[in-house]
């Protein structure tokens, strides 16, 4: 009961966390303003966490098991690493620019989500290595293409919430995307123009109590 009534208090405590930062009147976010909306005491935050940058990156891996758990739904039945990447990426970019709340969360926040950033990446590399090791990539130095991959990614995401891309702008940025992978020309055809569901996240703000 113990272990329970304190996974339901940092689960709030992250919840709160997560209001304020989607507030868009909260210009800046507070280790007494979490505790606040949450309704328990500044001792209480700090029996969970160090600081409130521990606080901001623990939502940070809240919302990389949330990504991944919707990803193992989009890529239940790729048939290769090509296919996994690039559901992957649309899949990202489609949630950005449908979602905006998410898009307040990562860039307008004024709070740095890196863990999240280094999720992605984590991933993304993983997935890359695998496909050099099938072959299906052409690519001679993984961690550097994985830099560039990321980091095209997350300027593409921002682009769709800012409003500056589109979803008519996903497979031309997906084309460009597996060119840096050297994937063969008219796979990439295929891929761009194979039809994919976008798989919906939970609302926000997510509750860690749910989510495990």
């Amino acid at each position: 009961m113990a272990h329970d009534r304190r996974a339901r208090t940092r689960a709030s405590l992250l919840v709160a966390l997560q209001d304020l930062l989607l507030d868009r009147d909260v210009s800046t976010v507070s280790v007494p303003q979490v505790v606040a909306k949450a309704g328990v005491s500044q001792g209480t935050f700090y029996s969970y966490f160090d600081s409130l940058p521990a606080a901001v990156e623990a939502v940070g891996w809240l919302l990389i098991g949330e990504h991944m758990r919707v990803l193992e739904e989009v890529n239940a039945d790729a048939s290769d690493q090509a296919e996994v990447v690039t559901r992957t990426t649309r899949q990202t970019l489609t949630l950005f620019a449908t979602r905006p709340e998410f898009g307040r969360l990562l860039f307008d926040s004024g709070v740095s989500l890196d863990g999240l950033i280094v999720g992605f990446r984590i991933q993304l590399r993983t997935d890359v290595q695998r496909g050099v090791d099938s072959r299906e990539f052409q690519v001679s130095d993984v961690d550097t293409v994985c830099s560039l991959f990321a980091g095209a990614v997350i300027g593409a995401c921002m682009d769709m919430y800012r409003g500056r891309a589109t979803l008519d702008s996903i497979p031309s940025i997906l084309e460009q995307l597996l060119r840096l992978l050297n994937v063969d020309a008219d796979k990439v055809k295929q891929l761009i123009d194979a039809p994919q569901k976008f798989v919906q996240w939970r609302a926000l703000p997510l509750c860690e109590t749910d989510v495990n």
